[in-house]
């Protein structure tokens, strides 16, 4: 039944991307991220900010529900914002202090459709792609809508940068590269099929690392968009690949984790098939990496790919982990918990969060 579940989720992007509908709702999953003290969930009705020493909640946003639906990963910003993105009938994109879960700005800013992918903050701009297949260029201090531009079908990826242009996948089987100053399209590649998960650049900037439902993994020059390598994988490679130093660690949607060589596109592993389909990015631990699977387990394994440990959290994780501190922090779906911090060495779960 899990991956029955799995697989009607993406039989639905496909029936999304045939039918060409920009406003067909999205399959809801938590959005996470983190500081040094707190962990931010983003489920359902709610933003929660939830202690990571104990796992008590500190605030909820908003005080009661209404029209919101967050589940975009919430986004930190470098002058003390926290943006949360509504796939709700709002459509809105919130400020919030992370502090005392209060808004930041007087009012959200709202797009004519709903907000799947997290936005992404360079400077004093905050460039947020919408479900319309619009990139939307926003004040950081007001929400104050600065332009938008048009690009192609809906936009569920959150976008990277090399601090020059923004990278934007979309479902419509492109990569885009927009150059933020001169507001327009520098370069797109097409992917061969649907790009849901974010881009990764290279710690140079030089090269942008995509997937696509086209069950590939690229390498791309940053600067024009020509295709340096290209990775096959047995199935889609959902969200974003992980970097870390001369590897990238990707993980498919038939359960398979990989070790993938940025310099040659060559995975360096053999079969990694820990027990189903994995839906998050991969997280790069010490020695290793870990994986989330929608059995409700963690995975972690060497750099040789050799089991390191596993742990059963619950549930059905299809949303990325993350660590903060001492912290591997999972926020499972059918669960009686919202989150759970599990010790880095994989040994206990130190806490849940019932939202309570």
């Amino acid at each position: 039944m899990k991956r029955f579940a799995l697989i009607l989720f993406v039989l639905l992007g496909a029936v999304l991307l045939s039918a060409c509908s920009a406003s067909a709702q999205s399959v809801s999953w938590p959005g996470l991220s983190a500081d040094a003290n707190n962990a931010y969930l983003a489920k359902g009705q709610f933003v929660y900010a939830v202690r990571l020493s104990d796992g008590a909640k500190v605030w909820q946003y908003p005080a009661s529900g209404g029209s919101q639906i967050f589940d975009a990963n919430p986004v930190l910003t470098p002058d003390g914002q926290l943006l949360a993105a509504s796939a709700g009938s709002d459509n809105g994109l919130y400020s919030i202090d992370p502090a005392t879960g209060k808004d930041k700005w007087s009012a959200p800013f709202t797009a004519p459709d709903h907000w799947v992918a997290a936005p992404l903050v360079l400077q004093d701009t905050i460039y947020a792609a919408n479900n319309n297949g619009i990139l939307y260029a926003l004040k950081l201090a007001t929400g104050e809508k600065l332009w938008s531009l048009p690009l192609g079908h809906s936009l569920w990826g959150t976008p990277a940068t090399d601090g020059k242009l923004i990278f934007v996948p979309s479902l419509d089987h492109f990569l885009y590269a927009v150059d933020p100053q001169a507001q327009k399209i520098a370069w797109k590649v097409d992917l061969g099929g649907a790009a849901a998960g974010s881009p990764v650049v290279s710690t140079d900037g030089k090269t942008v690392y995509v997937s696509s439902s086209a069950k590939k993994l690229f390498a791309l020059d940053a600067t024009t968009g020509s295709i340096q390598w290209t990775a096959n994988t047995t199935n889609w490679v959902w969200n974003a690949p992980a970097l870390s130093g001369d590897t990238l660690f990707a993980s498919d949607i038939s359960g398979n984790v990989y070790s993938i060589g940025t310099v040659n596109g060559k995975n360096a592993w053999p079969v990694v098939q820990p027990d189903g389909p994995i839906t998050g990015s991969p997280l790069a631990i010490q020695n290793g990496v870990a994986v989330a699977t929608e059995s409700g387990f963690i995975y972690a394994f060497d750099a040789h790919g050799a089991p390191l440990w596993n742990i059963s959290v619950g549930g059905n994780i299809y949303t990325s982990p993350i660590a903060s501190g001492n912290l591997i922090l999972v926020a499972p779906l059918n669960a009686d918990f919202m989150l759970a911090g599990v010790s880095n060495d994989g040994k206990q779960i130190l806490w849940k969060f019932t939202g309570k």
